[in-house]
């Protein structure tokens, strides 16, 4: 059933950040009424003449732009073609999950998660932007294919709950990734010390 996983993998983030979070944490209030409006949101629909799109998808979208306004000039010119590049990756992956018979033996949004996930890490450096990126990456993306489909009068609905269960895939793989670069980073300051101390007492 599409957006299954969307729904659990949200409302598990949600009680971790509405129970584990402390309330001193300035972004927590803000964190928790978004992720309320997107799934509030992916109940409704709006359709312009026959483009068809998720509510929720729009409302990330303008939430992303809107959080992004702080950076400067040549930073927002690295994450917008950051994000076209994403959107033209997805965009050629979904084309190619939609004519190659493959898909019969391997799930697309496996092989999807590890490529947008290893894409995005060339282009950003900072974990939080990553997210941002391929949300945005995504979403574009997921536009331009159903424009694609609609050149060819081909029914398809923009940022629907298959598209929402790929990007909670996309970013639980980017997350896992985050936590393993934060383990590595601990270890090896950790060894570092550790050798630093013993070289000091030899």
């Amino acid at each position: 059933m599409d957006g299954l996983f969307f729904y659990w993998i949200m409302w598990m983030v949600w009680v971790c950040v509405m129970f584990f979070v402390p309330k001193a944490v300035p972004f927590r209030l803000a964190l928790l009424f978004h992720l309320l409006a997107v799934l509030l949101l992916t109940r409704y629909h709006l359709t312009i003449y026959t483009f068809t799109v998720q509510l929720s998808g729009l409302y990330m979208f303008i939430v992303l732009c809107i959080a992004m306004r702080k950076f400067y000039l040549w930073k927002t010119i690295e994450i917008i073609v950051s994000c076209f590049i994403l959107a033209l990756a997805y965009a050629s992956f979904q084309l190619f999950v939609l004519l190659d018979p493959i898909w019969v033996i391997i799930k697309p949004i496996y092989l999807q998660g590890i490529f947008l996930n290893y894409l995005v890490l060339l282009l950003i450096k900072e974990w939080e932007l990553r997210i941002a990126v391929l949300v945005l990456g995504m979403l574009l993306g997921d536009c331009l294919f159903a424009g694609l489909l609609q050149y060819q009068s081909l029914p398809y609905t923009a940022l629907s709950f298959a598209w929402h269960d790929g990007v909670a895939f996309v970013l639980v793989i980017q997350l896992a990734w985050v936590c393993l670069e934060y383990i590595t980073t601990l270890l090896y300051t950790h060894s570092q010390n550790r050798f630093l101390l013993k070289e000091k007492q030899g």
